[in-house]
Parts: structure tokens; sequence; C-alpha cells
């Protein structure tokens, strides 16, 4: 599976970056206590912070200069927010920017974590979790809502999975990433909200 989800992302062309500022987040794939099902890992930030407060997010944050590139800054900021150990990780490749409502150029890259570990959020992080990629790909637990975007109407997924509610940003690369890894066909208006935005 793992073959797979790195030559299907390896296919994707990748578009031009933008002039605005940077972040890497993380998708972090792995198997908990030996079971079969591929599982994702997500944060929910502290209701305490100034920005995206109590939203569920995948780990990651802005680039800063010591950065090397893009996949420097989501390991380094997963390591900040999770205690991800780089050498626990296998980088399967990466997913198509996608701008936040605030102008910034969010960049997702894709690893798995091949050896187990034990994550502990530090103050920016409420709580970490995983779900089923089982469970996001079933139809069933899908939820659409529409959503306005200057004067462009599009439909964005969420899901709710233990009382977390995926929304947004972060619900929009997950549904880019399981249509790409795994044919989930989710609607998501993507290419209509890329080609929309004016960089």
């Amino acid at each position: 599976m793992l073959d797979s989800i790195k030559q299907k992302l390896k296919q994707i062309n990748l578009i031009d970056s933008t002039i605005y500022k940077k972040a890497g987040v993380l998708i972090l794939l792995l198997h908990e206590n030996d079971k079969e099902d591929l599982r994702i890992l997500f944060t929910k930030r502290s209701s305490n912070l100034s920005t995206h407060s109590g939203e569920v997010s995948f780990p990651g944050g802005k680039w800063e200069e010591q950065d090397k590139n893009l996949f420097d800054t989501a390991v380094r900021e997963s390591y900040e927010e999770i205690g991800l150990k780089k050498d626990n990780m296998i980088k399967l490749g990466s997913l198509n920017f996608l701008l936040s409502r605030h102008k910034v150029e969010v960049n997702p890259f894709v690893g798995y974590l091949a050896t187990e570990q034990v994550f502990e959020g530090n103050y920016e992080i409420d709580t970490i979790f995983t779900v089923p990629i089982s469970f996001l790909i079933n139809p069933k637990n899908i939820s659409y809502k529409e959503f306005n975007r200057k004067d462009l109407k599009v439909s964005i997924p969420s899901w709710v999975y233990n009382g977390n509610h995926i929304w947004g940003l972060t619900a929009m690369i997950t549904a880019d990433f399981l249509n790409i890894c795994f044919n989930a066909s989710i609607n998501t208006d993507l290419d209509l909200i890329r080609a929309y935005d004016d960089y």
C-alpha cells in the first residue's frame, strides 16, 4: 500500500509557488497497536491560542529562515508540536498547496510512521488523535457544506470522529490526499478553488 501511495504522489503535477507566506504540514500515516487499518494523525489546537484555536489541523506551521525547505518546516514543526522523531518517519511525497483564508500557502507532505512512538502535544496542542482511512473514505461519514470564497460557491467536505470536527482547509487537504491515493471520489472543488485564487 505504501508503494502505491508513493507512486500516486509522484504522478502529481506540482503547480508553481505563490508570492504569499508559506507553511508546511504533515499528513502522518500510521498503524496503531498492530492493527491493519492505516490511520491519519490529526491534532486539535489549544483553545487558548489567538489563531485557529480549538481547530483540528495537521501538525506543521510557518516556514522559518533556518528551514532548508518546506518539508523541513513540516518536520521541525511536527517535532515542536507533538514530538515527532524524524528518524521514525518515511517520506512518501507531497500534494499541491492550498491557500488558507489568511493567504498562507499551505504545502502538505505525506509521511509514514515506520516505528511506533508515543506523541505528546506542546502548549499549542490540546489533543492528538488518529482516524482510520476506512472511516474517512466511507461516503456515509462525509458531510458537505456550501462555502463562499469571494463570489465563488464551493462544496467543502467535513467529518466528525469521536467528537472531533475535521473541516475547512484541513478537510480539503485530507480529501485531496484520499482522492489521489485511495480513489475516494470526495467532492472538493479544489481545482476550481485553485483556478479562482488570484496569485
